[in-house]
């Protein structure tokens, strides 16, 4: 039999303590406009150490000498992205502290709908009762908790976003919903042309998120995911959860390798109102 304790998921950033460690500050901005960018993820690829700018398109992050050879990537829906050697991401952002961020066409697949008659369902997993409570436990930016959802028929229109929050101790939640293609089991691609950013207060209870605004299809199955944008201060949030759904994916800040199976296949109460 399962423990039915709490389980806490600890997305932390892995970190070698070996090397010298230098942090480095700067400002990313639209290209064209000059605006400041909001919530881009910067990081070093697949080694969970990233972060996220602020709502003025600062951020600051801390890299070791370790990684000089890794690459770092700069990007958000919407943006092409900015690749660089970690090595020359530092020189660069130590004489000219401003990234700028050029906005790109949509990439995203055109899904062709045949005049039908659509049936309105749930895709996910919609919890019966409460057996498991699991979630963020620190305000690393960027972290990622999410699960796979399977299509009925394809292609299919999302129409709103569930989630079942256990607790939220934080004053006000604010987050970034994601919606990812999936290459291997693992999310891939972004479903979204903008971003999706959620804030709420609720403590307790069923969080909906309405999605028909930003015209999202899906042609597979995919990935939801919730990310953490900003410094939420002391506090936690947990989900319910339990085993009968799709497992649990991760990864512990921006740019960072998916985890799989963080949890021993426990499975979020996240889950989509769909028509197919």
């Amino acid at each position: 039999m399962r423990n039915k304790t709490p389980i806490v998921l600890f997305l932390l950033l892995c970190s070698a303590f070996n090397y010298a460690q230098t942090t480095f500050s700067g400002t990313v901005k639209d290209k064209t406009s000059g605006e400041a960018l909001a919530y881009v993820n910067i990081g070093i690829v697949n080694k969970n150490v990233g972060t996220v700018t602020d709502a003025n398109g600062k951020f600051t992050l801390a890299i070791d000498s370790s990684f000089d050879g890794e690459t770092i990537r700069i990007s958000m829906v919407g943006y092409k992205a900015l690749v660089f050697p970690a090595a020359d991401f530092k020189k660069k952002i130590t004489t000219d502290p401003l990234l700028f961020l050029e906005r790109s066409t949509s990439n995203l697949k055109e899904v062709v709908i045949k005049k039908k008659k659509m049936t309105t369902g749930i895709l996910g997993n919609v919890p019966a009762r409460k057996t498991e409570s699991a979630g963020f436990v620190n305000n690393v930016l960027g972290n990622e908790i999410g699960v796979p959802i399977k299509l009925k028929k394809k292609p299919t229109y999302l129409k709103s976003f569930h989630a079942m929050i256990d607790f939220n101790r934080y004053r006000e939640l604010k987050f970034r919903l994601n919606f990812y293609d999936l290459k291997d089991g693992l999310p891939n691609n972004s479903l979204l042309s903008e971003n999706i950013i959620v804030t709420s207060t609720l403590k307790k209870g069923q969080l909906d998120v309405d999605l028909t605004p930003y015209n999202i299809w899906a042609e597979g199955d995919f990935f939801v995911s919730i990310e953490l944008i900003e410094g939420l201060g002391e506090g936690g949030l947990h989900f319910i959860a339990d085993y009968k759904g799709t497992p649990v994916i991760t990864r512990a800040a921006s740019q960072g390798k998916w985890n799989a199976d963080p949890a021993d296949g426990l499975s979020f109460a996240f889950w989509v109102t769909a028509a197919y």
